[in-house]
């Protein structure tokens, strides 16, 4: 087990890939802090298979992407474990909107979950991330969930595409800021899970555009992780794409 004795934050880990995230980092022997908003009984599940891998798993519900909720989450986390050395912001608010359509309860939507939530909560943990010792060539990390939207901005999903340009650039700016001791790196998953909405139909189309001819899976996000935690230590502010080169397609 390669994080033994690890301790990670996965926020959105009810659910989808959030859930799939924080079960991979428990096979490799971390405890997990599963956060949620508003599914509890999915939080509860994902906790129990957590418990059944040996881990220690800690539920805390929280709106991500309200100021004092965020960092709360963070100061609860690290109140009951001591510490966080992984944190994986995952948590996502998806509000279709085209441009003129858009209000301002919609952007607010949009920027508070998906930027706003992870700069707080990321400000909270870091801090303490910092004040640690580490022997040397060990870190902790911060994993952004960022997705295509961020590089291909959606007609219908204006305010979504730009909160996630916003989680991209935090990425950046936090590579600079918690240097030397923290790693912060992003993810950006294409189609890794068929939207709740889309139909087979539509969802095969997507796999027959990809230059792969293929679609990606949960459990590959899971394995980004790992391989960004215990990989190579010289990956710093960088942006893996998940996508099967889709975004040449376009």
């Amino acid at each position: 087990m390669k994080l033994l004795g690890k301790v990670a934050l996965v926020t959105g880990a009810a659910h989808r890939v959030g859930r799939v995230m924080a079960l991979a980092l428990a096979r490799e022997g971390a405890d997990i802090v599963v956060h949620y908003g508003g599914s509890a009984d999915a939080a509860q599940d994902t906790a129990r298979e957590i418990e059944a891998l040996g881990r220690r798993a800690l539920l805390v519900q929280a709106d991500i992407g309200n100021w004092d909720a965020a960092a709360a989450l963070g100061e609860k986390s690290l109140a009951h474990f001591g510490k966080v050395d992984i944190l994986i912001n995952s948590a996502s608010s998806f509000v279709p909107n085209d441009y003129f359509s858009t209000q301002e309860a919609d952007f607010d939507k949009a920027v508070d979950a998906n930027a706003k939530g992870p700069f707080v909560l990321s400000q909270v943990i870091a801090q303490h991330m910092m004040s640690r010792d580490y022997a040397e060539g060990e870190y902790s990390h911060i994993i952004n969930i960022v997705d295509e939207g961020a590089f291909l901005p959606s007609k219908s999903y204006v305010a979504h595409s730009l909160s996630k340009a916003m989680l991209l650039a935090l990425t950046h700016s936090q590579c600079l800021n918690f240097g030397p001791k923290v790693r912060v790196n992003a993810i950006c998953p294409g189609p890794i899970l068929k939207p709740p909405d889309y139909t087979e139909e539509r969802w095969q189309a997507i796999r027959n555009s990809n230059p792969l001819q293929a679609l990606g899976t949960a459990e590959q996000m899971g394995e980004i992780i790992l391989f960004l935690i215990t990989g190579p230590q010289f990956i710093n502010g960088d942006c893996i794409m998940l996508e099967g080169g889709r975004k040449w397609k376009r």
